[in-house]
């Protein structure tokens, strides 16, 4: 590859960023090396705050990794099992759902079980009183009446993530907020990543903002859980993928079936275990994608160097066009070229 095709893949990258229509952060380091580091728009339009690389953001479904992390170290610790059915978990669910329905097939999205929303749609909560969906078992009126179909196949489920939730809170007696600080974020080391209130904003947070400029203040879930919500950084996400890729944190057994490729779902992405895995030279990085109102979020890791793509923002869709175009720039990046190559602006 030529070193003037990566200087225009970072060029065409520089002019997104740097455009009216970006509002966030974007972080892409390459075997230790930051080719990208960026902040740009407002964190609240009515205050002009800018965004700065340590505010918080919602990021939508890449709580599902979370959820999966906090299982693998359940599962590490004896706690549960992967293949371990979720009503030998929560017996009381046994009236609503299949027996066979385990935890991996709930994570792969593979349970057979449809969806309580509507990702597609621009406000996907509409009709839910958000201001009651503050945890795990306030989601299941909606969760309980979602369509049952065949099991193995890939079908994305927030729905199974609920339930997921669900089993968390069961085996180990907290709240999902409370036992996810207690067996991953505290543990990682992540100071800024968690479950706040969205109706009640701090200072430090991404407002998200709607395509017609109003804030997505009462279109989400009071509080976030198990399949979408939490609330991070990216200086957190950095800290949580290099203990990713260390032993000490998760088992290489746990690692590797969280990571297990089971089959390619789109053009850049396969399915793991509560994880998307995107193709990166001769490596799939695992990671996640969010999308909710007034939020987009993409994320992935290499599980062997110092390299990674964090996208947040706080508008629609925006995170998965900047995340292509980083991703076209690692596909062409070379090491000998970075100082000279890569525009100083970022």
């Amino acid at each position: 590859m030529s070193g003037k095709d990566e200087q225009q893949a970072f060029r065409e990258l520089h002019e997104l960023l740097e455009s009216d229509s970006f509002s966030g952060v974007a972080f892409v380091i390459r075997e230790g090396r930051p080719l990208v580091e960026f902040a740009g728009g407002l964190s609240n339009r009515q205050r002009g705050q800018a965004i700065r690389f340590d505010t918080r953001f919602a990021t939508a479904s890449v709580s599902k990794m979370f959820t999966a992390i906090c299982l693998a170290r359940l599962a590490d610790a004896g706690v549960c099992r992967f293949e371990q059915p979720l009503i030998e978990i929560v017996p009381w669910l046994g009236a609503h759902f299949d027996r066979r329905i385990s935890l991996a097939a709930l994570l792969s999205h593979r349970s057979g079980l449809g969806d309580y929303l509507d990702d597609e749609a621009e406000l996907p909560f509409v009709g839910m009183d958000v201001a009651t969906l503050d945890c795990p078992r306030a989601f299941l009126p909606h969760v309980l009446q979602v369509s049952r179909g065949d099991a193995g196949g890939f079908s994305y489920s927030s729905a199974g993530f609920v339930l997921l939730g669900v089993a968390i809170e069961e085996l180990t007696g907290m709240s999902f907020p409370d036992a996810m600080a207690h067996w991953v974020l505290d543990p990682a080391g992540l100071q800024s990543t968690g479950f706040p209130e969205m109706d009640a904003p701090a200072e430090d947070f991404a407002l998200g903002y709607l395509p017609d400029g109003r804030p997505n203040t009462g279109h989400l879930p009071r509080v976030g859980g198990a399949d979408g919500g939490i609330v991070t950084t990216v200086a957190d996400l950095k800290r949580l993928f290099n203990r990713l890729r260390t032993e000490g944190f998760v088992s290489e057994t746990a690692r590797r079936f969280l990571w297990q490729n089971l089959g390619r779902i789109s053009e850049i992405s396969s399915y793991g275990h509560g994880f998307y895995l995107t193709r990166v030279g001769d490596e799939w990085w695992p990671g996640h994608t969010g999308s909710d109102p007034g939020v987009s979020a993409r994320v992935a890791f290499s599980p062997k160097s110092e390299s990674s793509i964090i996208i947040l923002c706080n508008g629609n869709e925006m995170a998965f066009r900047v995340f292509r175009l980083a991703l076209d720039c690692l596909q062409k990046w070379h090491p000998e070229g970075d100082d000279k190559l890569r525009p100083e602006s970022l």
